[in-house]
């Protein structure tokens, strides 16, 4: 019985690669080249623009490959806690600002009813005193968040040469999604920012923002002066995490670092850590 167990072992050695063994080689070699080709399509979206959406702050560009948000590609924006999703909003929309005094053409936001529903719809008045030019601004509220995304990849893709396009998404952003936005902000270059939900996963973003509120900056006369944000970038392609204490400067349209903070450590600045 032993001799026959050897030469049947024997026979199963030297019987020579089956049919399907070379189906099993290709497929994986055809799924290899398909992650490079994704992964070379994202990284040509992320290196195309030349006119990124500047900060304003150069200590958030040392933690960024380019001197603000790259165009053509997709950043994440989610709020820390549920109360602070009004003040990613209007970060959100402090980005959209920037993007408007840099690029020509029409500014898009695009929300579901789900993101809308707690806090309400966006303000004209409010968002007009942040510096968004309500003329240029294009307003589009979805019952879905599948309408919501197939009317982001459809602004991405059109011709109308838009300036920004912003959305409020809350259900989960997969990695196959994200990849989606990702190459449909390529297609012109259109920088694009998503605020989604607070449980966030794997994507392809090439920056995630976590913003939460912060108390804001004081007149003489104890009335607010600038809005306020503790924004965390936890994920950067090609760059690094960090932690600051950001302001809106109403005047100049643009973002700085809070007073008495900029020249002050991270963790020594009302408990603020810099990661990385």
């Amino acid at each position: 019985m032993t001799q026959a167990m050897t030469v049947t072992q024997e026979a199963h050695d030297t019987r020579g690669p089956l049919p399907w063994d070379g189906l099993r080689e290709g497929r994986s070699q055809r799924l290899a080249a398909l992650r490079l080709a994704i992964a070379g399509l994202e990284n040509r979206n992320y290196s195309a623009s030349s006119s990124p959406l500047s900060f304003g702050v150069s200590a958030v560009h040392r933690h960024l490959p380019d001197p603000g948000l790259a165009c053509g590609v997709l950043h994440e924006v989610a709020a820390e806690t549920h109360g602070d999703r009004p003040s990613a909003f209007g970060f959100v929309f402090a980005l959209m600002v920037s993007a408007q005094r840099i690029r020509p053409g029409p500014t898009v936001f695009i929300a579901t009813r789900r993101s809308l529903i707690d806090f309400g719809n966006p303000y004209g008045h409010g968002m007009r005193q942040l510096g968004l030019d309500t003329d240029r601004l294009v307003l589009i509220k979805t019952h879905s968040d599948k309408d919501g995304l197939w009317a982001l990849e459809e602004t991405l893709r059109s011709q109308a040469g838009v300036a920004i396009v912003a959305g409020a998404i809350e259900g989960y952003l997969d990695l196959t999604i994200s990849r989606r936005l990702n190459l449909a902000a390529g297609t012109h270059g259109t920088p694009l920012v998503v605020l989604r939900a607070m449980n966030t996963g794997t994507s392809a973003a090439a920056t995630r923002w976590r913003v939460a509120a912060a108390p804001a900056a004081r007149d003489r006369f104890g009335g607010l002066a600038h809005w306020r944000w503790r924004a965390t970038l936890e994920r950067c392609r090609n760059g690094r995490p960090g932690q600051w204490l950001i302001e809106w400067a109403h005047v100049a349209h643009c973002f700085r670092l809070a007073e008495g903070v900029a020249d002050c450590a991270p963790t020594a600045c009302a408990g603020l850590r810099r990661a990385g």
